[in-house]
C-alpha cells in the first residue's frame, strides 16, 4: 500500500504564504509613496513655474510703467513754456495724485514717503540718481514732477500688476552755468521709478533735449539723447 506525502503544508507553508503577502504589501506601499512623491514634485514644479512666470510678467509691466511715466513727463515738458519753473519745483505734471508731501500706500501695503526729508523717495533720489555723482555747483537738484498709480492710464482691469510711478526732473549738469534751477542748454535729466508689491522696483533714467532753434518754427517733440535702466 503506497503512502501519500503532503508537501508545502503545515507551519512552513503558512510562513511562505505570509512572507509573500508581506513582500507584496511592502512593494505596494513603496509604489504608493513613489507615486505620491512624483505627484508632489510635479505640483511643486508647476507652482514654481507659475510664480516665475508671474514675477517675470510683473517685472516687465513695472518696466513698461516706468517707460510710460517717462513718455507722460516728456509730453508735459514739451508743452511747458518755462523749464526753470519745473526745475524750481513751481510747476508739475498734469499727472499727480495729490500733494507730493506725505506718504503713499504702494501695492502690497508698504508705506512710502514721496517728499521730502530723510527717508523719503525724493531724498533717496537726490543721493543716488545718476550714480550720486557730484558736479559741484551744477549738481542736479531733483524735483518731483509726476506721480500716481499707473492704473489711472487705462480702463479698470487692463493692468494685471498694480504699480505706483513717480518721476523726478533735474537740470543737465553739463550746461556749466553753476545754477541747477536754471536751464541753460535745453536739456533735462529724468529719473523714473515704478514701484510694485514685495519691494519690486524698476528705474529708468533719461536725458532729453528741446529742439534747437534755427530761426524757423520749432518742431514739436523732445529728443531722447540717452536712455538706460539702473538697478538699486
Amino acid at each position: 500500500m503506497l503512502a501519500l506525502h503532503r508537501t508545502g503544508g503545515g507551519a512552513g507553508g503558512r510562513r511562505m504564504v505570509g512572507d509573500q503577502r508581506g513582500t507584496a504589501l511592502v512593494i505596494a506601499i513603496t509604489l504608493v509613496l513613489l507615486v505620491v512623491a512624483i505627484g508632489a514634485a510635479v505640483a511643486v514644479t508647476s507652482r514654481t513655474e507659475t510664480l516665475i512666470a508671474a514675477n517675470f510678467r510683473g517685472s516687465r509691466e513695472m518696466l513698461y510703467a516706468a517707460e510710460g511715466v517717462v513718455a507722460l513727463a516728456t509730453r508735459d515738458l514739451d508743452t511747458a513754456p518755462d523749464w526753470n519753473a519745473v526745475l524750481s519745483g513751481a510747476s508739475a505734471s498734469s499727472f499727480t495724485d495729490g500733494a507730493s508731501i506725505g506718504s503713499r500706500t504702494l501695492p502690497g501695503g508698504t508705506q512710502v514717503v514721496l517728499c521730502c526729508g530723510p527717508g523719503s523717495l525724493a531724498a533717496d533720489v537726490q543721493l543716488r540718481a545718476y550714480g550720486g555723482r557730484d558736479w559741484g555747483a551744477d549738481t542736479p537738484q531733483w524735483q518731483l514732477f509726476a506721480w500716481g498709480p499707473s492704473a489711472w492710464w487705462l480702463p479698470a482691469g487692463r493692468l494685471q500688476t498694480p504699480v505706483y510711478v513717480a518721476i523726478w526732473v533735474a537740470d543737465d549738469p553739463e550746461d556749466g552755468d553753476g545754477n541747477p534751477t536754471t536751464d541753460a542748454n535745453g536739456r533735462l535729466l529724468l529719473h523714473a521709478q515704478a514701484l510694485g508689491g514685495r519691494g519690486g522696483r524698476r528705474i529708468v533714467e533719461v536725458l532729453v533735449q528741446r529742439p534747437v532753434s534755427t530761426g524757423l518754427p520749432l518742431p514739436r517733440g523732445l529728443r531722447i539723447l540717452s536712455w538706460h535702466e539702473v538697478r538699486w
